[in-house]
């Protein structure tokens, strides 16, 4: 499953990849992880990956500090805001450095896969 993924992705245009790509910047593992829509998407990946118990538990627990940030957003003023923006912005990179080591050689899969995901999610909303 992982070779036809990873070519079918990597023939769409950079420019496409790139508008497509909620990685760092959205809380994808919130989605996956935490909130229970994301349930089935969650077990998928799961499996696509054969992550282990203990990956899925960090992944976990990396999710609950996303949602964390994002909820602190919501309380703020302009000032505050700006001053949760430079917090979120070096949060997003230090989980992306954490998803990175913790998947190893499978974090080009875990790329992979979000984008596809995302995109089908961004289908589905826009309703086609």
């Amino acid at each position: 499953m992982r070779g036809p993924l990873l070519l079918l992705l990597a023939l769409l245009p950079v420019h496409v990849q790139a508008a497509s790509d909620p990685w760092p910047g959205s809380p994808v593992l919130t989605r996956l992880f935490v909130l229970p829509s994301g349930r089935a998407d969650r077990d998928r990946l799961i499996r696509t990956l054969d992550l282990t118990v203990a990956q899925v538990r960090e992944l976990e627990r990396l999710a609950g500090s996303e949602r964390a940030y994002a909820q602190a957003a919501r309380t703020l003023d302009r000032a505050g805001a700006q001053a949760l923006n430079v917090k979120l912005a070096a949060m997003n990179a230090e989980k992306d450095r954490k998803v990175r080591r913790l998947l190893g050689a499978d974090y080009t899969l875990f790329r992979a896969w979000v984008r596809a995901w995302w995109q089908a999610q961004v289908r589905r909303a826009a309703g086609r």
